[in-house]
């Protein structure tokens, strides 16, 4: 029965949620586009590149505002979206796959260097889960559905280290790995998650009309 499960996850399921993933972040693309120019309707449409990516550049190393009020929140930010994106696309196994199904490959990192990396990436989830449930002002914001996303991501960082460290059935948490990567790609589409691709353009967006007034990146 595992197996019958894995073969799905492994198979038909990842292409699911690849197609999902695709065309519900090109649908948010698309209508945020269309929404941007409508309300832009009567105002001049030069954008301003230079600004974008000045915007862009300055939330990313971080220079912005965000890091020097909050810093413990930046560091888990950072901490959490660096571990990922080097577990992702760095990680022995993902790649050995990769090459398997598409015959690409590049280097890898070495697994305990993945192990500790995911353990990096729980820990800031966990930091964000307390932060929401404990400050005064995040815990009057926050819904079901947030702490539902930190849920998603944390799972399948759960499920691969304790597939790797051989903790419980290996079989099944392979599986359970799988489909909580694949139903992590599913909903990322519908959930703040989608923020992997609209930050870069409602970034960009806003560091364009900043500049059209001269104030700056903020």
């Amino acid at each position: 029965m595992i197996y019958d499960v894995y073969n799905f996850a492994a198979g038909p399921m990842v292409w699911l949620a690849v197609v999902v993933l695709t065309f519900g972040l090109t649908y948010r693309l698309v209508n945020y586009r269309r929404k941007a120019t409508l309300a832009r309707k009567g105002l001049p449409a030069d954008f301003r590149a230079n600004w974008a990516f000045a915007s862009i550049l300055h939330f990313l190393l971080p220079l912005n505002r965000t890091a020097k009020s909050s810093p413990w929140s930046t560091a888990a930010g950072f901490a959490l979206h660096v571990c990922l994106f080097t577990v992702i696309f760095f990680l022995s196994a993902h790649v050995i796959m990769l090459e398997m199904s598409w015959g690409v490959s590049w280097p890898t990192i070495p697994d305990p260097w993945a192990d500790v990396l995911a353990i990096l990436a729980l820990l800031s989830l966990l930091f964000f889960l307390l932060k929401r449930l404990l400050h005064p002002s995040l815990r009057g914001l926050t819904e079901k559905k947030d702490i539902l996303v930190l849920m998603l991501v944390a799972l399948p960082l759960i499920t691969g280290l304790a597939a790797h460290r051989q903790w419980g059935d290996y079989p099944v948490m392979l599986t359970l790995h799988i489909l909580s990567a694949n139903f992590l790609l599913i909903l990322i589409p519908f959930t703040k998650l989608s923020h992997m691709v609209l930050f870069f353009v409602s970034r960009a967006a806003t560091g364009s009309d900043f500049g059209k007034r001269e104030v700056g990146p903020w």
